[in-house]
């Protein structure tokens, strides 16, 4: 069974499909690692959203991680249905290009009326809703440990807290600092070539693709492991 790794595709769908097809993915015999940050950016969250969930629900050997947009999602879409008038957690999602998410299952939604959408979100994509709450932080197979942001490596990559596991930056990416596994990651976008970062005690695969970056994809078979790339994006070219 290979293993297939990609994050931060930011609602690029037509672009990650294009990859899956290169490196002839399937869905079967092969198990597909999304390392979270599906959401917000591009436009075509609510088609990524939908092909991972129907993935799990027909092959659930499939793996999906929660990054951070995903966990602001949550926050948010908690807020607009049970805070009353607060908007503290809506706000610093959309700061963060939440519009784009909420558009790409309801079009008119704007920042004004997004409580109004938030509310039929939950209710007319109950199933994704709570797919996306329960999404887990961390894997670990054989050969590497998998997260979205990184670790704190001064403490056992199963005794983390839940911010670092989906927000950090540093001291991690500067650390040398290994466990006895590489530990595959994204959320910190690499913008020039390769545009990955691959260390000692780290991988870092996300390459920018919202930022006219690449986005990646990483096939483990075996001892081996590739990197297969889109082109330098500037939106979801791959859309027919």
């Amino acid at each position: 069974m290979r293993t297939i790794v990609i994050s931060d595709i930011h609602g690029s769908f037509y672009t990650m499909k294009k990859l899956l097809d290169e490196v002839e993915f399937n869905r079967e015999h092969d198990k597909l690692i999304c390392l979270g940050d599906m959401c917000d950016r591009g436009k075509n969250t609510k088609l990524v959203w939908e092909f991972f969930y129907n993935l799990q629900q027909e092959f659930p050997h499939h793996v999906v991680l929660l990054g951070n947009h995903e966990d602001m999602f949550n926050l948010a879409i908690k807020e607009a249905r049970y805070g009353s008038n607060l908007s503290v957690r809506q706000d610093h999602y959309f700061r963060n290009s939440g519009l784009t998410t909420l558009q790409s299952f309801y079009p008119e939604a704007t920042v004004e009326t997004r409580g109004i959408y938030f509310k039929k979100f939950a209710t007319e994509h109950k199933h994704l809703r709570k797919w996306i709450k329960n999404l887990p932080t961390r894997y670990e197979n054989s050969d590497y440990y998998f997260v979205h942001a990184g670790v704190d490596f001064t403490k056992n990559f199963w005794n983390q807290t839940h911010r670092d596991m989906i927000w950090i930056r540093e001291p991690f990416l500067s650390s040398n600092v290994k466990y006895n596994k590489i530990v595959f990651h994204g959320h910190s976008p690499v913008k020039q070539e390769p545009y990955y970062d691959e260390k000692e005690n780290r991988f870092n695969i996300d390459g920018g693709c919202v930022y006219g970056g690449k986005l990646n994809i990483v096939v483990i078979d075996g001892s081996s492991l590739t990197v297969k790339q889109s082109a330098i994006l500037k939106e979801d070219i791959y859309k027919k």
